[in-house]
């Protein structure tokens, strides 16, 4: 029998509710036929909403009590199922102990299966039921819900620590100011009690007789001339520890992967460590200023692919001159050469999102760019020099963003609303630089 034949017969017997094979069909007043326990569940769904009855296929509506079994497409079902599985196979059946009937509904007051009968039974009336299919994916998807609570949890408890940790620094910093404050204003009352006292010994003896004055005018002269007011402490206008938002770094820790270098990737300008993280130049060094295409044959990939998830590494890059570094297309490979393009093609055109790759890179000391999807890179402003740079990936969104490690984890850009249509990988380039390009490995 041809596959396109029974592509044809196993549209006519399946189910248009739970799409599967029918199981002891039932046929309506229309003359479209359902598993039993399908359209028992549509009819009590029209029941509770106190409406009529209707076709799920074409919408007629239809009796109950007219209800009747199709053994016709029962028996081409049966059939059907002995050609797909094998001769001597069956599919397993659980079936209802009290009913003999076949297993089909949950029950959720219960928490368990229950056949088309025990739905109707006194014991299960009222009771929320449904199909087994809807139930079954409902508890696969349950660990994905339960992963992605435990990440975000994750991500919650690390902000709440380093929030409570900013408001302790900002409690004692406040405490530091009032201290400062109240020797501040103790010096000055002592101060000022001085030179009250001193102004209240000159009021007196002016009152008193000329002659006793001048015999004093040299001690009061003196005490005069020695007393200064002593400037208080001056309260800092700005807090001397300046408060830094919770290092990005650690949250993106949680999705930290081991990454290392695949050797059979690399040009032979290039020489691979042994654990495979660090690479470095060997070539000759390029004379002159160099330009972007003269690179790709220095560039090597990692050995993971990646198809779904996120994921964080970090690349050391500390005294580097010039490096490219993110993510590229599995089925990119590496950039062609710059003689098999025109060449009033962009020097830096290879390295973009269209063709494949979503890069940054540092040029000639001091220009660090975004390779994006326009005539001209763009130019990145840097108040830090990073010396480890973060990758992070989030294949779902389509996005590629870049941290400056060094700089407490500050973000320097991102790729974002991206459609990869197949796997990334990692991807290094040293340039002509022959200080290395260092994986980091996982960890605090």
């Amino acid at each position: 029998m041809t596959s396109r034949v029974l592509v044809d017969i196993r549209e006519e017997v399946t189910c248009p509710i739970c799409l599967e094979l029918l199981t002891e069909p039932l046929s309506i007043d229309c003359g479209h036929s359902f598993c039993q326990a399908c359209i028992t569940e549509n009819t009590k769904k029209s029941v509770t909403s106190q409406e009529e009855s209707s076709c799920p296929v074409c919408q007629t509506s239809y009796q109950s009590q007219n209800l009747r079994p199709n053994r016709h497409l029962a028996n081409i079902a049966e059939r059907l199922k002995e050609v797909i599985l094998g001769p001597g196979k069956q599919p397993q059946v659980i079936l209802c102990a009290r009913h003999g009937e076949k297993l089909q509904l949950f029950c959720k007051e219960d928490g368990t299966l229950i056949c088309w009968l025990c739905e109707r039974s006194q014991e299960h009336r009222g009771h929320h039921t449904f199909l087994m299919e809807e139930v079954a994916q409902e508890y696969q998807m349950e660990p994905e819900r339960h992963r992605i609570q435990k990440e975000f949890n994750q991500l919650r408890n690390i902000l709440d620590r380093e929030e409570q940790r900013e408001l302790r620094k900002l409690e004692e910093e406040e405490r530091k100011g009032l201290s400062v404050i109240e020797k501040a204003e103790g010096e000055v009352t002592r101060q000022s009690q001085a030179l009250r006292e001193l102004i209240s010994d000159l009021e007196y003896r002016c009152q008193g007789s000329t002659v006793d004055l001048l015999q004093d005018v040299n001690d009061l002269a003196q005490r005069s001339e020695f007393w200064t007011l002593r400037k208080p402490q001056e309260l800092p206008t700005k807090l001397k520890s300046a408060f830094r938002a919770p290092d990005l770094k650690k949250i993106l820790q949680v999705f930290q992967v081991d990454v290392t270098m695949d050797p059979h990737s690399a040009n032979l300008n290039l020489v691979l460590s042994k654990n495979r993280r660090q690479v470095r130049f060997v070539g000759a060094k390029l004379s002159g200023p160099s330009s972007l295409e003269e690179y790709y044959d220095c560039s090597i990939l990692g050995s993971q692919h990646f198809s779904s998830g996120r994921y964080y590494w970090e690349v050391d890059v500390t005294k580097k001159t010039a490096w490219i570094l993110g993510v590229c297309s599995s089925s990119s490979g590496p950039p062609l050469s710059f003689s098999q393009h025109p060449s009033s093609q962009n020097t830096y055109s290879r390295y973009q999102p269209q063709t494949g790759y979503w890069v940054i890179g540092l040029q000639h000391k001091r220009e660090y760019r975004a390779y994006e999807d326009s005539s001209t890179s763009l130019l990145l402003s840097m108040t830090v020099l990073p010396r480890r740079i973060g990758v992070y990936l989030d294949y779902e969104a389509g996005t590629v963003s870049f941290y400056n490690v060094t700089n407490h984890g500050l973000p320097i850009y991102t790729f974002s609303k991206y459609y990869f249509p197949t796997a990334l990988c990692p991807y290094f380039n040293p340039c002509d630089c022959v200080v290395p390009m260092t994986l980091r490995r996982p960890g605090p």
